[in-house]
């Protein structure tokens, strides 16, 4: 059955409960969803109030400017929680799952200048370079720090980026995750001045024929407020189910330092 637990979190976990998984990763504390307490109830307010209380420590001893919570899938908040929530300036996001099979993909227009390769080692520095572009919609610090995350994934077998390219300039890209019997979809975009060219298709279509190959479903997260997953809904994508995040900063104007100690 698919959930959201087929999705990758680039972390390992670091301890576990009755209440909650708490995944970490020392060399990507910049990155919320690797530092994040995967609740495993829905939680009343004096028991979130007492995993925050964990959350916020573990943070602050190694070093994290955040704390993260994901409520169990397809379960809301407790009025009393969510009251204290927005008392404490917690942000809040909806994720949706969804899944296709490689056979029901609808693929729109491409244009046939698209070409979709496999991101070498020679054209690593390239899909940096334009990811770069990308995460700067975030912040500089976040697209910094992505920029060694991005080695470590490159480094993991179960790792793929691939990159498209209009007259050999890159225009965008995707990370592809292989699962047991899923390939997750991961940071698929197009630079603006190429959108409406069916750049993010071609990028899908060649996941598609991976995961067709494979004999294996596609499957990705989208924001539910976010117009991308209009897209994926008319392109043949399954919804699965939904996720609760909420999440804050704990120290204002915290700078994370470039080499972190393991």
């Amino acid at each position: 059955m698919l959930s959201f637990k087929q999705l990758a979190t680039h972390s390992s976990i670091y301890d576990q409960n009755d209440f909650f998984i708490h995944y970490f990763n020392p060399d990507a504390r910049f990155r919320y969803d690797s530092n994040v307490f995967q609740l495993l109830i829905s939680p009343v307010r004096v028991e979130f109030e007492l995993i925050e209380e964990m959350n916020s420590q573990f943070s602050f001893d190694f070093g994290l400017s955040h704390v993260k919570f994901y409520w169990p899938e397809n379960q809301g908040i407790y009025p009393d929680t969510l009251a204290y929530l927005n008392e404490s300036d917690y942000g809040l996001e909806k994720l949706e799952l969804y899944a296709i099979l490689p056979k029901s993909f609808k693929a729109g227009p491409v244009d046939p200048l698209i070409r979709i390769s496999n991101v070498s080692k020679e054209l690593l520095d390239s899909f940096k370079a334009i990811n770069y572009i990308e995460d700067l919609t975030i912040s500089t610090a976040f697209a910094e720090h992505k920029q060694s995350f991005y080695d470590q994934l490159f480094s993991q077998s179960n790792v793929s980026f691939l990159m498209a390219t209009i007259n050999n300039d890159p225009v965008g890209s995707t990370i592809i995750i292989e699962g047991e019997d899923t390939i997750e979809i991961d940071d698929l975009f197009t630079l603006p001045n190429f959108r409406k060219r069916g750049v993010a298709t071609a990028l899908q279509q060649a996941v598609m024929q991976r995961a067709h190959h494979e004999h294996k479903t596609v499957i990705l997260a989208a924001d539910a407020e976010d117009s991308p997953k209009l897209m994926y809904q008319k392109q043949g994508y399954d919804y699965i189910s939904f996720r609760i995040g909420v999440q804050k900063k704990i120290e204002e104007g915290f700078e994370w330092p470039l080499q972190q100690d393991n």
